[in-house]
C-alpha cells in the first residue's frame, strides 16, 4: 500500500485519470456524480479527495466492499410472492419502500408485500480495476484524490451546464433530418433517442466523447459530423438571463423551439416554467469543447436552475 500511495503521489497525472474515469467501460459516471453531474447510485464525488486519504482511495477501488459510505449499501427485499428487489434504499414512506438499482431505475416496493429485507454489498462491481494497468489505476486515483482539495479539482459554483443530454446516431435520425430540417430534432419524436453526457470537472464537455451524427445537406458532396445536444432549465421566476458560451464557431442553438441568433453572450428573456436549449455542434467548424453557462443579469427578476437529465 504504501508504495502504491508513492506512485500515485509520484506517477499519477489527474489529467489522464479524468479520462480514464469518463470511459463508458468503466460506468464510473453512470453510478457516481461529481457536483450534481452523473449518476445517483453512488456517493457524489464532487469533494472526496478532500476528506478521503489516498490508501482509503485504492482499497474503495480494489476492493468495493471493504467500506461503504453509509447509505449507500444496497438492500435486498424478497416478496411475499416470491419476486426479489435490490438497489440502493432512497426513501421510505408509510406504504412503499423505494430502492434506485444500478441502471438509476427506481422501483416501489409496497411494505406490506415485503417478506424478507436484508442488507447487500456495494453496487459497485467486484473485479472493475482488473479492466486497469497499474499506471492506469494510478492515474484514476491521483484524478479522484483532487477531487474538492484545496489547490486542486474544485467545482466552480458558476451555473456551468453538467448534465446533457447527446443524441444517438441512427438510420432514423439520418432520414428524419433530411427529409425534414435540421430543427426538427428540437422535436419530442421516438426517431431520436437521447443519452446521458456530462461535463469534466472544468465545466468544459468534449466533442470526441459524444456520438456523432453523419449528415449530409443538399449542397454537400460528402457527410460531415454533427453532434446534438440539450440541457434544460427551469425558470421560477420570469425574467432576462445571459447564456454564455466558451465560443460561438460551428454551434447553433436553438431555445424551446425557435433558433436564437447566438454571440459569446446572448440575453434571453424567459418566461416562467420548463425551458429547453438544444445545440448542433459542427465538426467542420468546431473541434474545442463545448462549455455553457446561464449567468444572471444585472436588474432581472428571473430565477433559474439547471436540471439534471
Amino acid at each position: 500500500m504504501a508504495a502504491f500511495v508513492a506512485d500515485v503521489r509520484n506517477k499519477g497525472d489527474r489529467v489522464r485519470g479524468e479520462a480514464i474515469y469518463r470511459r463508458a467501460s468503466l460506468s464510473c459516471m453512470k453510478c457516481h456524480a461529481i457536483g450534481g453531474a452523473g449518476g445517483k447510485v453512488g456517493p457524489d464525488m464532487g469533494s472526496i479527495g478532500g476528506s478521503a486519504q489516498i490508501d482509503y482511495l485504492i482499497e474503495s477501488l480494489l476492493d468495493p466492499n471493504a467500506k461503504v459510505k453509509e447509505g449507500f449499501h444496497t438492500v435486498i427485499v424478497v416478496t411475499d410472492d416470491g419476486k426479489t428487489f435490490s438497489g440502493i434504499k432512497v426513501r421510505q414512506t408509510d406504504s412503499q419502500l423505494i430502492l434506485r438499482n444500478a441502471e438509476g431505475i427506481e422501483t416501489a416496493v409496497a411494505l406490506d408485500s415485503i417478506d424478507e429485507q436484508v442488507n447487500g454489498t456495494s453496487l459497485m462491481p467486484a473485479g472493475l480495476s482488473d479492466k486497469l494497468t497499474h499506471q492506469e489505476l494510478v492515474d484514476v486515483v491521483r484524478f479522484l484524490s483532487e477531487l474538492g482539495k484545496v489547490g486542486g479539482l474544485q467545482v466552480s459554483r458558476v451555473r456551468i451546464v453538467r448534465n446533457w443530454q447527446a443524441l444517438l446516431p441512427s438510420g432514423d435520425v439520418t432520414y428524419k433530418l433530411r427529409r425534414t430540417r435540421l430543427a426538427s430534432v428540437t422535436e419530442d419524436d421516438p426517431a431520436f433517442v437521447w443519452q446521458p453526457a456530462y461535463s469534466r470537472v472544468s465545466g468544459d464537455l468534449p466533442l470526441n466523447d459524444l456520438p456523432k451524427v453523419m449528415y449530409r445537406g443538399p449542397f454537400q458532396k460528402a457527410p460531415s459530423g454533427l453532434n446534438f445536444l440539450r440541457f434544460s432549465l427551469d425558470a421560477g421566476t420570469a425574467g432576462e438571463v445571459e447564456l454564455a458560451l466558451n465560443s460561438i464557431d460551428g454551434v447553433t442553438v436553438w431555445l424551446d423551439g425557435v433558433q436564437v441568433e447566438t454571440a459569446a453572450r446572448t440575453t434571453l428573456n424567459l418566461k416562467a416554467g420548463r425551458h429547453r436549449f438544444t445545440l448542433m455542434v459542427s465538426h467542420v467548424e468546431r473541434t474545442e469543447p463545448v462549455q455553457v453557462q446561464i449567468n444572471d443579469v444585472a436588474g432581472s427578476k428571473a430565477q433559474v436552475q439547471l436540471l439534471a437529465n
